[in-house]
């Protein structure tokens, strides 16, 4: 019964959504915010967030007058999701989420709790609110279920009510995941579909679940964001020996940018590396031996620094006499390359054949010799 319930209502809320298609064309969009209750500010904030889950800041405020306020801005690229912020101070829930499009779009929150919000009148925040609804079903049926029987049958001993309370939870969780995935499949072509998989699925699916659920997404979302920091994500989950290699570029100590791509046809050796790393300066004296030794048509490396003062990489280069190739753009641990090979301590290799195919990861030492002495065909 629960199930055909459910189904039901997907099925009527599906068809009011897919009822809404001719959403207002508009070149920017109008917040029409609303506050329930005694609101104890004359103002609210629009929060921008960098990514999904990352840092946040405030792009505009507003004027609350009569429990009510309106932002109004100029057209957004893309859908991304935004917030409005409550101006009290030592509010309990201070963030109402919403997606930031093009249209007219209508907020409700409480003001104690702005997190208990509707929000509706475009595509991704009607799809939005339709999956919350959705949510919040679930995760009361389960509860109701639990009064019905605690009713029924009274207390019971700590191992049955662990036991059923564990089932309960997973039961709750197993029919969440499942609506987050089939609300991708329904919604393919909107923003909300990257958004729900990195945000509510990405560590509850098995590699090949995230990537099999990844290639619905439509093409026309590939260049947005939120797609871009699902696959690193996908790419870091699952980096390692098999992999594709990444091309990412970066400048050169003379600001000459350098791409992987420029080194395809040979085997690449890809040395993650800082001038302040100790076991990184220890390595280098081993490294420019073998590079004596293996330098040639057929093998190059690739020096990238996590370094943040340019003059402490140049003076390093210098000192150990590092011929190969060497880039660097400043940002430490926060440069792709590292985000995208998963790279957790220096030094860190990663070996990579003409292909581009990752061959080995991690190696150092002999270790590393070895396996480029091997792969070369050298004695």
């Amino acid at each position: 019964m629960k199930k055909i319930l459910l189904i039901v209502l997907m099925m009527i809320s599906s068809v009011e959504v897919f009822c809404q298609s001719q959403y207002k064309k508009m070149n920017g969009y109008v917040i029409h915010g609303e506050i329930e209750g005694e609101y104890k500010a004359d103002k609210v904030y629009l929060i921008e967030e960098s990514e999904i889950q990352g840092e946040w800041w405030i792009v505009d405020s507003a004027k609350v007058v009569d429990n009510k306020y309106v932002f109004q801005g100029k057209a957004v690229k893309y859908p991304r999701m935004f917030f409005i912020k409550s101006a009290v101070p030592n509010c309990i829930s201070p963030l109402t989420p919403f997606f930031l499009e093009n249209g007219e779009i209508d907020i409700c929150a409480k003001a104690d709790f702005f997190m208990n919000s509707t929000v509706k009148g475009t595509p991704n925040n009607d799809i939005y609110n339709f999956y919350r609804f959705q949510e919040r079903y679930v995760r009361d049926s389960v509860q109701k279920g639990f009064v019905l029987e605690h009713k029924l049958y009274g207390d019971e001993s700590f191992e049955i009510e662990n036991k059923k309370f564990k089932e309960r939870s997973l039961a709750s969780h197993n029919r969440i995941k499942s609506l987050g995935k089939r609300m991708v499949e329904l919604f393919p072509d909107q923003v909300f579909a990257p958004f729900i998989i990195y945000w509510s699925l990405r560590y509850d699916l098995s590699s090949d679940e995230l990537k099999s659920l990844r290639f619905k997404i439509a093409p026309s979302l590939n260049e947005h964001p939120y797609t871009k920091q699902l696959d690193r994500f996908i790419s870091l989950a699952t980096f390692g020996v098999g992999s594709d290699m990444f091309d990412f570029t970066l400048p050169n100590p003379e600001g000459k940018k350098i791409s992987v791509s420029d080194f395809k046809g040979k085997y690449l050796l890809v040395d993650f590396w800082a001038s302040w790393c100790g076991p990184c300066r220890s390595e280098l004296p081993e490294l420019v031996k073998l590079y004596k030794k293996c330098k040639g048509d057929n093998f190059e490396i690739l020096g990238v620094s996590l370094d943040l003062q340019k003059n402490a990489w140049v003076a390093a280069i210098k000192k150990y006499n590092l011929k190969w190739p060497q880039v660097c753009d400043f940002k430490k641990w926060r440069t792709l390359p590292v985000q995208l090979c998963g790279v957790s301590a220096v030094p860190y290799t990663v070996l990579v054949d003409p292909n581009g195919t990752v061959i080995a990861v991690g190696l150092r030492g002999e270790e590393l010799y070895e396996k480029i002495v091997e792969v070369l065909g050298l004695e």
